[in-house]
Order: C-alpha cells, then structure tokens, then sequence
C-alpha cells in the first residue's frame, strides 16, 4: 500500500475535486457537516483562525492498496483503513472528511484533515510523506497485506526472469546491432524502449511489457546500453569468426576429399 501526504493551502478546490470526481465515494467524515469544498473548508477556518501562521493548513493524504488487494476491498473496510491511518498519524480528532476513487480498478482514498486542532495548534507536517508511507506500510503488514515494496520487488523478478529468457534466444540469432536486437526482441513480447543522443547514440534502454517497465539497469548491470551494445557486438563478432572457420575447414575438407578422389 502507498501512502502520500503533503500540506495544501487550497482545501476548497481540493475537496471539491475529490467529492465530483465520476465514481467518488464519501467514506468517512469527523466534525463537518458541509456538502461541498467551499462549506468544509469554512468550517476548517473556524479553527485554522486560531493560528494566522500557519498558511498551509490542511493536509491531503492518498492512500492506495494493491490493485489487487483494493478490489477485494469493501467501502467498511476503505473506512476503516481511513479511520486506523488518522489514528495512527494522530490525527482522529481532527476535523476530516475521506472520499473513495475508483481509476481503472485500481481503489485509492483521498483523506482531507485540518492541520489545526481545536486548540489551535498546527500538526507537524516534516516529512509528512513518508511518515504517511511508514505508517502505511505498517497498516498493511498489520493486515497480512503485501507492501507496496514487496510488490515492487515481486514485479521486478517476474520481469527479469521474462527479459532475460528473451535476451537469451535473441543473442541466438546473432542481431548486428541494439536495433535488430530491439525487433527481435519484439517479436517475443518485450518491446524496448531506446533512448538516443542528439548524435543517434543509444544511451539508455527500458523494457515494455504489456502496461508493465522496468529500466535495463534494474534487470541487470549487464544490460545497461553501453555493456549491451557492447556485449551484442562481442556476439555477432564472434558468430562472423566462427562463420568464417566453418567455412574454412568445409572449403580445406571439400579440397582434401577432392584430391584423395584422384589418388584413388
């Protein structure tokens, strides 16, 4: 599970985005009773007046599951994932209000929190990011979840097992250069992504599978575009060596049979 957090100044267009956004759920809110960006945030200032430095004074928080964890989430279970993040931020008192999104199945929830308590005091927002992360990442090892990091490394192995399977065959056929090797490499699903200089040098590569990417570099030291270019042409050299001998030795062979016909 991802957890981002920042302060904002402009709750009203924010919460308003939120709520009209197709397919938004209100979850959960604390302490406002306002329909739209505009009221809440009115009701925010009533506490935000009692501290005039504080300028950014609400905070925006995005909590989002595993795609495939979030679609077997119920709206009681994405407001108590609300509710236990605020508790464990130490924001459950604060005035709030929760909305649930929906993009392409992938569930995510966009929590809104006055940053002034009741008392006028401003929640320390340093690095509130990744505490939001932390925190995070604590709720879903609480839950028996996958972290977003194990995920992540999930996701690279799959795909370097894939990448380099497919590497494999294509140096078989011996491609000349990083641009045969791109279309061979095609032809097995994984599209690369080159990146050129100004001067037509290939100085970076990724690879594309389906919606999924992973940079070169991350599959393997070895396939940065400077080594695989390298290692492609260390290939193909040595397919034109061992060509070449082969053809030698059947031209000396073809040669030696040729004679030994005549002595006979």
């Amino acid at each position: 599970m991802i957890g981002k957090g920042k302060s904002i100044s402009h709750a009203s267009n924010a919460i308003d985005y939120a709520k009209e956004k197709q397919g938004a759920v209100e979850i959960s809110r604390n302490n406002v009773i306002g329909e739209n960006g505009k009221e809440i945030a009115k009701e925010f200032r009533v506490f935000q007046n009692l501290n005039a430095r504080c300028q950014r004074n609400t905070i925006s928080f995005v909590l989002s599951p595993s795609i495939p964890v979030g679609n077997k989430l119920t709206n009681q279970d994405f407001k108590n994932l609300s509710d236990d993040f605020l508790s464990r931020m130490n924001l459950k008192e604060n005035q709030s209000i929760t909305f649930l999104h929906c993009n392409k199945d992938h569930q995510h929830l966009h929590i809104f929190v006055n940053r002034i308590d009741y008392n006028g005091r401003a929640y320390k927002d340093h690095f509130i990011s990744k505490k939001a992360q932390r925190i995070a990442e604590s709720m879903v090892k609480a839950r028996g979840f996958k972290t977003a990091k194990e995920i992540q490394i999930e996701k690279e192995t799959r795909l370097r097992t894939q990448i380099k399977e497919a590497h494999s065959r294509v140096l078989l056929h011996n491609p000349r250069n990083i641009f045969e090797y791109a279309e061979m490499m095609q032809h097995l699903g994984i599209r690369c992504h080159l990146k050129q200089a100004s001067n037509g040098k290939v100085v970076g590569l990724k690879f594309h599978i389906g919606k999924e990417s992973i940079k070169a570099s991350s599959v393997d030291r070895s396939f940065s575009a400077a080594r695989l270019q390298k290692l492609i042409q260390q290939n193909f050299e040595h397919h034109i060596r061992y060509r070449n001998q082969y053809r030698k030795e059947y031209q000396r062979n073809q040669i030696d049979a040729h004679k030994n016909k005549f002595r006979i």
